[in-house]
């Protein structure tokens, strides 16, 4: 896993990280009408990194590594990454 992402790619992650805390997987395409097209070529990296991952009917999650993380950074007295 490639732990280093843009702003816009953590910007990303957070913004599915709310979508899947509230139950509602995302595709790409939701996240396309939510973001931008422009948002495609970072959820590609993304999921080229080891962060994303597609499960059924095209629903986009983290991975596990990606969870920790970012629940890592959430944590105020959690390390930093």
């Amino acid at each position: 896993m490639d732990f280093s992402i843009s702003a816009a790619e953590e910007t990303v992650v957070r913004r599915l990280a709310g979508r899947l805390r509230a139950g509602a997987p995302p595709t790409d395409d939701d996240l396309a009408d939510e973001l931008g097209d422009e948002v495609r070529p970072l959820l590609q990296s993304l999921l080229e990194k080891g962060w994303l991952v597609v499960g059924e009917g095209r629903t986009l999650t983290l991975s596990t590594i990606a969870r920790t993380v970012v629940a890592d950074r959430a944590d105020p007295g959690g390390p930093r990454g």
